[in-house]
């Protein structure tokens, strides 16, 4: 009887080669959960700054929303909208998770893909902006140390 690659003689049990496999295919998927729920704890603290960022800015825009509101209603209305999706949207880095917000981004660039090419070129030019501005900051240089008497 001839043995086959994958099957024993016995009919069916895995040989070495496939329980090394077996084995393989466990390790891969531990480590890919454990990378996942690594890059979600990185990503996290910086959400968190986010949120708080944008719950401010939605505070600011009610605020001004509300000074501006007997002058200007419609830009008091407009204002209280910003502020309410900024909320909203403070909200939702709070309480989901990070491939849940990746699911609302990509679903919201197939609905607006306008808004993102806009958004992305605008993120870029800050960026650009950034690195120009570190750039061109001159090197800190700290001043010569000054001997003190008696020591030359």
């Amino acid at each position: 009887m001839a043995e086959n690659d994958n099957k024993s003689e016995s009919g069916g049990v895995p040989t070495g080669a496939e329980e090394v496999k077996q084995e393989a295919a466990k390790a891969e998927e531990q480590a890919g959960d454990a990378l996942k729920s690594k890059a979600e704890a990185i990503v996290q603290n910086p959400l968190e700054a986010g949120a708080d960022a944008l719950a401010s800015a939605a505070r600011t825009a009610g605020s001004v929303a509300e000074a501006v509101g007997g002058e200007s209603p419609v830009i008091a209305d407009y204002l209280k909208s910003v502020g309410e999706t900024l909320d909203q949207f403070s909200s939702d880095l709070r309480e989901k998770s990070v491939s849940e917000l990746l699911q609302t981004a990509i679903g919201f660039s197939r609905s607006q893909p306008v808004l993102m090419i806009a958004g992305a070129a605008i993120v870029g030019f800050a960026l650009s902006r950034v690195v120009k501005a570190g750039l061109a900051a001159p090197p800190e240089t700290s001043p010569p140390e000054i001997p003190k008497e008696g020591e030359f």
